[in-house]
């Protein structure tokens, strides 16, 4: 597959799991909606600065929207599973802690700016 099909597949799967049409994520870009359609439609190709502009918007590292998900995933599982299991569980209940305060914020301030 290629970069810029790469790009695209991703754009849109990570805009529909957080359940933003093409105007709200325009909206959080700067952007207008055409403009996002046209990314995704592969008729524009965004710039660098604008790519992190949506990486932000969709709260990802930009670099994400350019992996092939399951290749990536399955490249790195052994890695990621050796190092969870040499983790002291000290650090494991940290982290579980921090990731479990900062889920509970992105879901009170979703909640809010959908209450406005």
């Amino acid at each position: 597959m290629k970069l810029q099909q790469i790009f695209i597949a991703n754009l849109k799967k990570f805009r529909k799991e957080q359940g933003l049409s093409q105007m709200a994520l325009s909206e959080m870009c700067d952007t207008t909606s055409n403009y996002i359609g046209q990314i995704e439609m592969g008729r524009r190709i965004p710039s660098f600065d604008k790519i992190e502009k949506i990486a932000a918007a969709l709260k990802i590292v930009p670099g994400e929207l350019f992996v092939e998900e399951a290749e990536e995933r399955e490249r790195r599982k052994p890695e990621i599973n050796d190092y969870l299991q040499r983790m002291p569980a000290h650090i494991k209940k940290e982290l579980i802690s921090r990731l479990l305060t900062q889920i509970k914020a992105d879901i009170t301030a979703s909640l809010d700016s959908k209450n406005k």
